[in-house]
């Protein structure tokens, strides 16, 4: 957990140096969001992270790290960190170049697309990513928030959030996963009821998770 946590902060503070909004760019930067749910079965977390840099605004960084650790596990293999040098080509639209890490795959280079629309309610991402490596994987990814509100500071909050990972070479299942959301927001702080559907390997062995999320807007 020492390493997880080592890896967190390196995330979060360089992060807040390129992630400032600039009014004289008029560069605007979705907060780094910070989500955790103890379960179950266990303890997960998410941090997530997207900034545009305040002299090139089309240019960023874009990185995720997510875990779980069961409850008196002294070491968790269930972790990803990715991190990207993104490119915006077009509203909503980007691409991206970086590495992809997990303790089974080890440190890959990879690429990716994606796409995010975003409303007062409804925000959708899509984000189909591939290894540049011998062993590569491809991964499709998709995310649906639906928050209508009910007054000035409070909303529903409601997200699905999904990913299906195989090998390039033969199409064997390498990890999936499905969380399921729902809760209330209170300007930037969101907290429910949380579910983790887990998969791994060719065999989809599974793990669930069942719990209370808390999530927070840490930075805008």
């Amino acid at each position: 957990m020492n390493r997880i946590f080592l890896i967190n902060v390196v995330l979060l503070f360089p992060a807040k140096i390129f992630a400032q909004e600039n009014a004289v760019h008029e560069v605007k930067n979705p907060p780094i969001v910070v989500e955790i749910l103890p379960g179950t079965s266990g303890y997960a977390a998410q941090i997530t992270a997207s900034k545009s840099f305040r002299d090139f605004s089309k240019f960023g960084i874009f990185s995720v790290t997510n875990f779980s650790s069961k409850w008196m596990e002294t070491y968790s293999k269930d972790m990803m960190n990715q991190i990207h040098l993104t490119y915006q080509f077009a509203k909503g639209l980007k691409v991206l170049a970086g590495t992809h890490y997990t303790p089974n795959s080890g440190l890959r280079p990879n690429t990716a697309v994606s796409y995010t629309y975003s409303s007062r309610t409804i925000m959708v991402s899509l984000m189909p990513r591939i290894d540049l490596s011998k062993n590569s994987n491809w991964e499709g990814f998709a995310m649906l928030e639906y928050k209508p509100q009910l007054n000035q500071h409070w909303n529903i909050y409601t997200r699905a959030q999904g990913l299906y990972c195989a090998t390039v070479k033969n199409g064997d299942h390498a990890r999936s996963y499905l969380m399921l959301r729902a809760g209330l927001s209170y300007k930037d702080f969101r907290f429910g009821l949380g579910a983790n559907w887990d998969a791994y390997g060719p065999n989809k062995t599974s793990k669930e998770n069942y719990g209370i999320f808390i999530a927070s807007n840490v930075f805008n």
